[in-house]
């Protein structure tokens, strides 16, 4: 019974590691020079607004390993965290197909256990409460998991008597097993566990009647950044 169980287990493993072999973020993830807002001319009615695993591959992980992304100034650097959602700038809230999100780099804050709900806490009073537990981010149509996306609701007051506001959050963070170990050291570990990028919307905006482009949106921003390594949405 012992070896059929072990036997599994290795086979359940040697699965695992399968999905991930010939798999090279580097070279997915590579584009020659980002440019920024205001240098993208995108046709009217276009929007950001990047999938999962797009915000994953080509700003995060570049933003980890200090390379080139698509534009520079689309994701803010801002620790979102240290503010509640409204003290935000108003005019963050602009991308999407509804044109109320916001992107930001954030710091990653550790999540906190309280009666079985886990709890973020922010500066000034409120909290984010996560809906459910972590997806996995996979890349485009592979069995590849790239990242973890955690969504959350925002709460003003004290926890567990928020009262709960119009904003959501969805959390994005790498996966370190799909980073090349050759890259690796104590500063990309550290900023791995560190970063995330936090797409926060706001439901009370008003959506704006904008043809909705998700996928071909972010392909003009690399062919607008002279994309170097992808071509027709795949790995050359």
């Amino acid at each position: 019974m012992a070896s059929s169980a072990s036997s599994q287990s290795s086979s359940a493993s040697s699965q695992s590691a399968d999905k991930y072999e010939g798999f090279d973020l580097l070279k997915c993830s590579t584009v020659q020079e980002g440019k920024k807002e205001a240098e993208v001319k995108l046709p009217l009615g276009y929007r950001f607004n990047p999938t999962e695993d797009e915000i994953v591959v080509y700003f995060l992980f570049n933003k980890i390993m200090d390379r080139a992304m698509p534009t520079y100034d689309l994701i803010k650097e801002v620790d979102v965290y240290e503010y509640d959602p409204h003290q935000l700038p108003n005019g963050d809230f602009k991308h999407n197909a509804g044109c109320n999100a916001a992107y930001y780099f954030a710091n990653r804050e550790p999540f906190d256990a309280s009666e079985g709900k886990i709890i973020k806490t922010a500066a000034n009073g409120g909290y984010w409460k996560v809906i459910d537990d972590e997806y996995e981010v996979l890349f485009k149509d592979s069995e590849v998991i790239v990242g973890f996306e955690a969504v959350m609701n925002f709460y003003e007051g004290k926890e567990p008597n928020g009262t709960k506001t119009p904003f959501v959050m969805n959390e994005y963070r790498l996966n370190p097993r799909v980073v090349p170990a050759h890259v690796l050291n104590d500063s990309i570990r550290n900023k791995i566990e560190r970063y995330v990028v936090c797409r926060i919307i706001n439901e009370e905006v008003s959506n704006q009647p904008v043809i909705d482009y998700k996928k071909e949106s972010l392909e003009l921003l690399l062919k607008y950044a002279s994309a170097g390594t992808v071509k027709d949405g795949e790995p050359k």
